[in-house]
């Protein structure tokens, strides 16, 4: 069991999902304990037996839920996640918004009455694959080679609070864009035609830095509708993630694979044993 009779378990590697962990620091500080968890690791039962748990920015499989519902002491599940509504509505304290991100709805959840920082609404605006706001783009590329530390993310926050310190903050995250920019154009001009769930699309490869494969697969769905697929090699198998135009629901296609997301910005993952869901289209006319 935990020292600490506070633990917030997050959705790991994402921003959105240490933006509502920064939410929940923000609320506890040191007197919680933070494990970022991916959905294939196992809940962690024995640091949560008898604490007071909440889980952000995603949610397991039922039976694992009801696990980590049977160990704690009491459970709160904040989401926002296609495909996982029935589960976290089934949790006796929760929240979901498919509207909302991860990030926004712990900090209303765990700060009610006070405003959203603006750089959680720009991790929203980037984890919808919406981009309403200015500069979403070049923060986020600024934060994918941040560390993902409360303290430095509190600083981002301060500066992006501060007119002045703005403004020197965008000029930084703008010269990381550039080169984000730069990979993009390299990765899409390599891009491969194939044949998945019934669309000719373009798959290309990327670091696994999430800003980075909603940039690349941006780019690909622009050049061939209605998306495209940015695979990234991990030493368990491949990431794929979807990133649509919005003409169609990716989240469902992800979803048939074992992942998830949002209608337009959507993974799964497939581990090396088994065989690649497409095929090659490279010689064929994909007008045709």
């Amino acid at each position: 069991m935990s020292h600490k009779q506070i633990v917030i378990l997050y959705h790991a590697d994402c921003p959105d999902g240490f933006g509502g962990a920064y939410a929940a620091w923000k609320k506890f500080a040191d007197t919680a304990t933070y494990i970022p968890m991916k959905y294939r690791q196992e809940p962690p039962l024995a640091e949560i037996e008898g604490c007071e748990v909440y889980v952000v920015d995603f949610c397991y499989h039922q039976e694992a839920m009801d696990r980590i519902l049977k160990a704690a002491r009491s459970l709160v599940v904040l989401d926002h996640h296609e495909g996982v509504q029935e589960v976290v509505e089934s949790m006796p304290e929760h929240v979901y918004d498919a509207n909302r991100s991860g990030a926004t709805i712990a900090w209303e959840y765990f700060h009610p009455g006070t405003p959203v920082p603006k750089l959680l609404k720009h991790i929203e605006d980037d984890d919808l694959y919406r981009f309403n706001l200015p500069e979403t783009r070049a923060l986020l590329a600024y934060l994918s080679v941040q560390p993902y530390a409360f303290e430095s993310w509190d600083l981002i926050a301060r500066e992006l609070e501060e007119e002045r310190a703005r403004g020197d903050l965008i000029a930084r995250a703008e010269i990381y864009l550039n080169y984000f920019n730069h990979l993009v154009e390299l990765s899409t001009a390599h891009a491969h035609p194939v044949h998945f769930e019934g669309h000719t699309v373009l798959l290309a490869t990327a670091a696994p830095i999430k800003p980075l494969k909603s940039a690349i697969g941006h780019a690909l769905n622009q050049k061939m509708p209605p998306f495209g697929l940015v695979v990234s090699v991990h030493p368990n198998g491949l990431g794929v993630s979807i990133r649509g135009d919005g003409s169609i629901d990716v989240s469902s296609i992800a979803r048939k694979y074992g992942g998830n997301g949002h209608p337009n910005s959507s993974g799964f993952h497939i581990p090396w044993q088994l065989p690649m869901p497409f095929t090659s289209a490279e010689h064929e006319d994909p007008r045709h």
